[in-house]
């Protein structure tokens, strides 16, 4: 455990003193995307009962204020905007900091992608999105449990038909259209779609209901 304490003391310390979020540099001004993936893990270590300091949380807070749009309901870069994949971070971001599902805004944001549906070449998007489906609608019996099921399907068998079926890259995958996909090939497409397809039956307790319900101390 005391390894992973000493991984969140260094998110903690490497978070902007002034805006709150996080970038590729200690203390740089943040943008949405590294604060997705800091608050990820400071959600894990928080259900692993390792120490996060709320002004820490208080500081994410301070820094998705700045991004959000239309309410709450879309989120930019590092500023006010409305990507569909920094919109689904800073919703996903919002539940693990305490909105809960009869929010306006986070109610709002899930229908927006529940309208968009998944996209055929962003994996990083739709990576960020299915968490925030699941976690919203994914379990059965919730109010609108239907678009999950919908989102659901729809991207698991796109998915699966696109695999690679033959030769050394049976398997794997590749899409074009998104920077991640350009930058990092198939092995960074592989590993977006094994992790989409993981989000709702394999992945750590951060990925259940229990994170989007267990708040932060602040």
């Amino acid at each position: 455990m005391h390894p992973a304490q000493l991984s969140l003391n260094h998110i903690m310390y490497a978070q902007d003193p002034v805006g709150g979020g996080w970038r590729y540099v200690p203390r740089q001004p943040g943008d949405t995307s590294v604060v997705g993936w800091q608050l990820m893990a400071l959600k894990s270590g928080h259900m692993a009962y390792l120490a996060v300091d709320p002004k820490t949380i208080q500081g994410a807070i301070k820094f998705l204020d700045s991004a959000q749009a239309d309410g709450g309901s879309k989120y930019g870069y590092t500023g006010p905007g409305g990507g569909a994949a920094t919109t689904a971070v800073g919703l996903l971001c919002r539940m693990y900091l305490g909105w809960k599902r009869d929010n306006p805004a986070l109610k709002k944001g899930v229908e927006d992608i529940s309208k968009s549906g998944p996209s055929k070449t962003n994996m990083y998007y739709n990576y960020y999105a299915t968490q925030v489906m699941r976690q919203y609608c994914g379990d059965p019996g919730t109010e609108g449990h239907e678009m999950w099921e919908k989102w659901n399907t729809s991207l698991r068998d796109s998915l699966v038909a696109s695999q690679d079926k033959a030769g050394h890259q049976r398997g794997s995958w590749v899409m074009k259209g998104d920077h991640g996909s350009d930058r990092g090939g198939r092995v960074y497409c592989t590993s977006m779609a094994t992790m989409i397809l993981e989000v709702y039956y394999r992945h750590m307790p951060i990925y259940g209901k229990q994170a989007a319900t267990e708040d932060f101390k602040l």
